[in-house]
């Protein structure tokens, strides 16, 4: 349980809230009056103090340092703010009473949001890690396989390195391939997708081959490639689905990237470096 506090507390805020209030209720007259934005931006300013106390409040009562206090600030200014269009002073409740119910339920609602996404990125790095570590293991195999008849330091030895790389790289930008077939969230960076018409159509050329060519694995190498990608399943849990070991499924799934390879090869030639 995190212990640092934000500046501020409700006790400070409520005296500085009380320090002109014929003013301010003059104010609140005037803005509902005209709807005059220099008054909304006085009536802001007074009060957005308050924002960063509310919002210190429920940082200090965190159970984990993953969202910053700019995260909380920003959620209860957004609310104070919108606090100040609803406010009704005729209705009897004090504005800051009126704000901190909309603060309270925006930090709320705003911080499972921001939650459920570190929880989603956490996901995908951990899958995306899992594809390399099986796109690393097969690359060394075969390249072993190749140079193993001859000694250390010899060409072959050198030609297992080159392969290694060229197997990693082929395997990442598979992976990258299917990431934007549709079959993973819509909702990943747009920096990922080429720059230029030409590039964006043969890119998206590419992706319609590739899901093409998916049909064509065996119901396995389909069952893994489908759980992993479309449904975000990590190893262990494709492999409980399967009824086999975590390994077997990263054999079948090194295999499937092996098999979609030989397939987008032996058809129309694109423009990538395989």
């Amino acid at each position: 349980m995190a212990t640092s506090r934000a500046p501020g507390s409700h006790a400070a805020a409520s005296a500085a809230a009380s320090a002109m209030p014929e003013r301010e209720n003059e104010l609140w007259s005037l803005f509902r009056a005209s709807g005059d934005e220099a008054l909304r931006q006085q009536l802001i300013a007074h009060h957005l103090d308050y924002a960063r106390v509310v919002a210190a409040t429920y940082y200090a009562r965190r159970n984990h340092n993953e969202i910053e206090f700019a995260e909380y600030h920003q959620l209860a200014s957004v609310a104070l703010v919108e606090s100040v269009d609803r406010y009704d002073p005729d209705k009897g409740a004090q504005f800051r009473t009126f704000a901190a119910r909309r603060m309270h339920g925006a930090i709320l609602d705003g911080l499972e949001t921001l939650t459920e996404k570190q929880q989603q990125i956490a996901v995908r790095q951990r899958l995306r890690q899992e594809r390399l570590d099986a796109i690393k293991a097969q690359a060394r195999v075969s390249g072993a396989q190749v140079a193993a008849p001859f000694g250390k330091g010899s060409k072959a030895q050198a030609d297992e390195l080159f392969r290694y790389l060229a197997e990693v790289g082929i395997g990442i930008a598979l992976g990258c391939l299917l990431d934007g077939t549709g079959m993973v969230a819509a909702d990943e960076p747009a920096g990922q997708q080429p720059d230029g018409h030409y590039q964006r159509l043969e890119y998206k050329q590419l992706q319609a081959r590739l899901r093409d060519v998916i049909r064509h694995l065996t119901p396995q190498e389909q069952t893994v490639i489908t759980s992993h990608y479309l449904h975000e399943h990590a190893f262990d849990d494709i492999a409980s689905r399967m009824g086999v070991t975590k390994g077997r499924v990263s054999q079948i799934h090194r295999t499937a990237l092996q098999s979609l390879r030989s397939r987008l090869k032996a058809g129309k030639r694109v423009d990538v470096a395989w």
